[in-house]
Parts: structure tokens; sequence; C-alpha cells
């Protein structure tokens, strides 16, 4: 009678026992169809070095990593679960839609149950991650307060300053309190990430976006002298140069000099390739006559968004929210509705500040 017993729990086991040495971290790489696999040797600002790997893998190019983690119970009934339902959440398959919601929920709790259980350092850091992220996403798909997200991340940041993770929290953190009007935190946030120990081309977009952020605090005279003073240091043509132009295009246009704005932007767009770029500048040129009242004339600057330069989602999401507006002051409701319809539907739009904006306005009517 007591054999089956006696088998059951040898092969449990065995089971575990395999688990745990077939078991090893995954690393998820930008552009690349499968993860690395390989323990996580070293983690910096700068990146992570797996083994089996060649070159320590830039931290801007790491997506995501599940790490192996003890005890393995945790693992495979809390940890691993977590993961999978963050992937379902993540699937743009439509047909998961109603269900995506659900599967946010189960992630973030899930995620929580492990944190208190797993063992290595690395892991429970990378969770304390995952927390404050899904946090993010979970109020601004439901356009809740962002207040406590916000919280997590700034607990984050200071408890793990020299974390792969530090440049995305900070970016984060930054756009939050930059979409909840908290200029001066932002503009602060940005400044540290400029100084943290991350790439060039990192602390260049970090300076170039806490002066931005000063432009829509209203700070036009401060932030135009720092942005011509970090254009000059950036290398001719980049996109940082370009984006650097088109921040001083916006502080002269703030400060009612609209045909000097203007002429800069144009060239922004005749001398770029940068599709991106010629999105942004056009949008900056579309809402400074939108500002104006010139809404024929800012129409058309949208609309290049719209349907040529669309790559970038913030930025098309921009040019819809504006379109809506201006068709709806020009009485083409038609055309405005449809606009308002992609911007709140489109899921790629999801979380957007432009989105959200839609939604709110939208509701007041």
């Amino acid at each position: 009678m007591m054999r089956p017993r006696i088998f059951s729990i040898a092969a449990l086991s065995a089971i575990l026992f395999a688990g745990s040495a077939r078991a090893q971290d995954e690393v998820t790489v930008r552009d690349k169809a499968k993860p690395y696999k390989g323990a996580v040797k070293s983690e910096s600002t700068r990146g992570i070095v797996v083994a089996g790997v060649k070159d320590m893998i830039p931290a801007e190019d790491v997506v995501d990593i599940f790490y192996e983690v003890t005890p393995i119970l945790v693992r495979t009934g809390m940890y691993r679960p977590a993961h999978d339902a963050e992937k379902d959440y993540n699937d743009p398959d439509p047909k998961k839609e109603s269900k995506r919601k659900a599967k946010l929920g189960e992630a973030i709790a899930k995620y929580g149950e492990a944190f208190g259980k797993v063992k290595e350092d690395n892991a429970r850091r990378h969770i304390e991650f995952k927390l404050a992220y899904l946090s993010m996403r979970q109020a601004l798909d439901d356009n809740a307060d962002v207040g406590p997200a916000v919280k997590k991340l700034s607990d984050f940041k200071s408890k793990h300053p020299n974390s792969w993770q530090i440049t995305q929290v900070l970016q984060l953190l930054g756009k939050l309190q930059v979409d909840t009007k908290k200029y001066k935190e932002a503009e602060t946030t940005y400044l540290e990430l400029a100084a943290a120990d991350v790439p060039e081309i990192t602390k260049q977009e970090a300076e170039l976006t806490a002066y931005q952020v000063g432009i829509r605090a209203g700070k036009h005279e401060e932030a135009l002298k720092k942005l011509k003073v970090l254009e000059a240091k950036l290398p001719k043509g980049s996109k940082y140069q370009g984006l650097a132009r088109i921040a001083q295009a916006e502080c002269l246009s703030a400060a009612n000099k609209d045909t000097e704005a203007i002429a800069l932007l144009r060239a922004v767009t005749k001398e770029t390739a940068d599709k991106n770029l010629k999105a942004i500048a056009y949008n900056t040129i579309g809402t400074s006559y939108y500002n104006k009242e010139a809404l024929k004339e800012a129409r058309w600057e949208f609309l290049w968004v719209d349907v040529v330069y669309n790559q970038d989602k913030t930025e098309h999401a921009k040019s819809l929210y504006y379109l809506w507006k201006t068709f709806d002051k020009l009485d083409e409701k038609e055309r405005a509705q449809e606009c308002l319809d992609t911007l709140t539907s489109d899921r790629s739009f999801l979380g957007s500040e432009w989105q959200r904006l839609a939604v709110k306005e939208s509701q007041k009517k």
C-alpha cells in the first residue's frame, strides 16, 4: 500500500532536481529572435554580462530577463506564471484583447507573490522593477492615478542607482512627471540620467529632454540659452542636434517669434532624412499654427504626420489629437470624429499622453 506513495515522492524529487539542473537565465534582447540562455555574471548601468556571450549586452538592448530563481516551486508556481501572464498581456493578437486586463492583473499579483520569496538579489530587484513598471501600465490603461506608480519608480531609482534597469526607470519616471505637469521634478529626473554612468547618446537625449521640460514649464529664455550651448556640442547632422534645433524653435514660438521658429523648423524638415525628426518638426509647425488659430495651415502640417511620417506612435498620436481638434474647429465634424475614433480605439496608442487627453476631453462634451 505504501509503494505508490514512495514512488510519487521519488518521482517528484527527480522532476525537481531535473528542473533545477536545466534552469538558466533567459535574456531577451532587442532585434534578436531567441533569448540568450546562460547565467548572468554581472550587471551595471552599462549592461549585463552573460556566460557564453562574448561581449557585454548594452542595457538599452535588454528587453527582459527571466532569472533562474530559487526555490524552484516559487519559480514554477509564481515567477514563471507572472512572466507568462505579462507576455500574454503584451501579445498584440486581437483575439486576446478581452483577457488582456485580467492578464495584467494576474502578472502583478504573481510577481507580488514571488517578490517576498525569491532568494536571489538580482531577481528580486528585477521583480521590483516589474511591479513598478506594470503598475504604471495598469494606471495608464485604466486612465487612473499614476501616483502610486511614480512612487514605485522613485523608490526603485533611489535603492538601485547602479542597476541595468536605471535608464528605463528614469525615462519612465520623467515622462510620468511631465504628463502630470510636475515639471521641476521631471527636469531633475532627466538631469540625473544625464549625469549617470550611461552611454553618451543616452546622456545627450536626457539633457535635451530636461531642457524641453523647461520649455513646458514656461522657462523659455533660459531653455533657449541652454539649447544653443547643447546644440554646439552635438555631432553635426545628428538626430539630437536636430531635436535641439526643434526645441529652440519651440522657445522662439513661445516668445511670439513664429516666423523665425517656422523657418528653423522648415530647415529641419528639408535637411534631415530621419522620418521621426520630420514628424516632430511638422507637428511643431502645426502646433504653432494651431495656437495662432491658423487652422487651415495647421491641418496640412498634422496631415503630413498622419499620412506620411507616422512611424513614431507618440508623434502619430499627437497629430491625430490636433487633427481632431482642428477639424472640429473647422466644422468638419465627420473627419474630426474619424481622427478621434482612431486615436482612442487603436491599441498602439494605448496609454499615450495624447490618447488619455483625447479620452478625457471627449467625455466632457
